[in-house]
């Protein structure tokens, strides 16, 4: 789907709970929602047409991640939400009456610097939000509508339940144990940074130097950042990618490095984005200096496929329930990967 976000970069990119929505966000301030599924009609034009069929929700900041509330127990929440450079998390209505665009916009709260990262928890509608301030915000969503047509948005709530402060920037976050645990990274660390949500947000660092140690404490020495986190399928696992040409995936809540990843290319200048197949086998991720996605094989750690694409790929985003892939990439386009894997 060309030009998604108009003239402008797209930057960030998710899929619906359902697949049938893919929400990108870019450099022209707006989060645009999607019905990718209008390319597949017929003709040379319906790419074209899902793109101009699409919603423009106004962020009033470059958007920088973006992310859909997650389903509980076969129930979803019409909400995604956009981070952007100015600070600014944007809470948004999308429901599947993509033609409603009056009253789109929930709510807006705001961090000091740029948003780096969100994500929702797989099981109650809260969303985090980290910065480059160092700061991490938790917030919950009150009533859910059941329909949101003719609704103030007034007569849902805010309420943020719960900040944390680091000395750095928080560069990547995620929800582990069902949404009991967050686990954060620190720029400048070399430990995965947990809280546990069910013990008064108690905190637990691991090490990502594996269990080396200096007497009780970390070998705290520092070769990469780690710029994207995403759980396993089962919750058992994290993965992260860094900018040292090395993606790793540790056991969740331990110093159990499982899998180191090589084969691509992210350094310091770089976005790298790794994303799990549904099933857990597979990892995606992207490579500086490649135009394509890298696919890893899990249990062999070996780079076993590469989806081939037209430009360097900014963001990818993975179904948690099928083999759909979603990437943004540098050439202004959205692609949507049916994988047969």
């Amino acid at each position: 789907m060309p030009n998604i976000n108009g003239i402008s970069n797209p930057l960030c990119c998710a899929l619906h709970p359902d697949d049938n929505i893919i929400a990108t966000g870019g450099a022209d301030n707006n989060l645009i929602l999607c019905r990718w599924g209008i390319a597949f009609a017929p003709g040379d034009e319906s790419s074209k047409k899902a793109v101009d069929d699409s919603i423009k929700v106004g962020c009033g900041a470059p958007v920088i991640c973006t992310a859909f509330a997650q389903v509980n127990k076969g129930r979803g929440w019409p909400y995604v939400a956009a981070g952007c450079m100015d600070g600014s998390v944007t809470i948004i209505h999308c429901g599947l009456d993509l033609e409603v665009g009056e009253k789109r916009v929930l709510y807006r709260f705001k961090h000091e610097k740029y948003v780096k990262t969100i994500c929702w928890s797989p099981s109650e509608p809260i969303i985090a939000s980290a910065s480059a301030d160092g700061n991490i915000k938790l917030h919950r969503l009150g009533s859910l509508p059941t329909s949101f047509e003719g609704r103030d948005s007034s007569e849902l709530s805010l309420e943020a339940i719960q900040s944390m402060h680091f000395d750095g920037p928080v560069e990547a976050m995620c929800f582990v144990d069902n949404g009991n645990s967050l686990c954060c990274y620190v720029r400048g660390t070399s430990y995965l940074t947990y809280f546990d949500l069910t013990d008064g947000y108690k905190q637990a660092k691991y090490s990502l130097n594996g269990k080396s140690t200096i007497g009780d404490r970390f070998d705290d020495y520092v070769s990469f950042s780690v710029l994207s986190l995403q759980p396993s399928p089962n919750g058992k696992y994290v993965a992260a990618a860094t900018d040292a040409s090395r993606n790793i995936i540790v056991e969740a809540n331990s110093n159990r490095i499982v899998r180191n990843l090589y084969g691509h290319k992210n350094d310091v200048y770089s976005t790298p984005k790794i994303a799990w197949s549904s099933s857990g086998q597979y990892l995606y991720g992207n490579s500086q200096n490649d135009k394509f996605v890298c696919v890893w094989d899990i249990a062999s750690s070996s780079m076993v496929k590469r989806l081939e694409g037209g430009a360097f790929v900014r963001d990818i985003y993975s179904s948690k329930t099928t083999d759909t892939v979603a990437t943004v990439s540098f050439d202004k386009t959205a692609t949507v990967w049916l994988n047969e894997m």
